[in-house]
């Protein structure tokens, strides 16, 4: 079973920062009780924009579906509209290789 990594961005509307922001770790808290949810990070990314970053990464393409289906997440998506201006999300599979280097990041 492949996992899945989410990574969305969320621009807060002028003045809906911190309702933004209660939505989200409203919507963090059940998600993090999911089967199949390893990781569910919340960043801030800039506290004037209200910019908001959210990382997943699911078990399984399943234990994915099964999250974006909840009553948590419908309900988050919602309201999403009414309180940013941009959002942006990426779904990706992660491609695992252990025997590799760390990162193929090379600074020289």
């Amino acid at each position: 079973m492949d996992k899945k990594l989410v990574v969305a961005t969320f621009f807060a509307k002028p003045g809906s920062k911190e309702v933004l922001r209660e939505w989200i770790l409203k919507t963090a808290n059940a998600s993090r009780k999911e089967l199949g949810v390893e990781k569910y990070l919340i960043n801030l990314i800039d506290e004037n924009l209200g910019h908001f970053l959210l990382v997943g990464v699911y078990s399984s393409e399943a234990a994915f579906n099964d999250h974006v289906n909840s009553i948590h997440v419908q309900s988050f998506l919602s309201a999403v509209p009414e309180l940013v201006e941009e959002n942006i999300t990426y779904i990706a599979t992660p491609i695992e290789n252990d025997s590799g280097p760390k990162s193929s990041f090379d600074p020289s």
